[in-house]
């Protein structure tokens, strides 16, 4: 598991999550098809792209640059 992810606990029968809420942006990914649910920072200039393949979540690619 990459350093910029982080799996959180997801209660299926309920289908609630809990959150941690910390001081850099983020966004959560939830795949109730795999059952899973992954913090994942953002890039501080750049774009982080989600990919999907047969309905469910396959990749997170970061794209960086720097400001110059």
């Amino acid at each position: 598991m990459s350093t910029r992810t982080k799996e959180l606990q997801f209660d299926i029968e309920s289908m609630t999550i809990t959150i941690p809420v910390g001081k850099e942006p983020c966004m959560i990914l939830v795949d109730p098809r795999q059952g899973k649910v992954k913090q994942v920072s953002l890039v501080e200039h750049g774009e982080t792209v989600v990919k999907s393949s047969q309905g469910k979540i396959s990749k997170v690619d970061y794209r960086e640059s720097e400001l110059f």
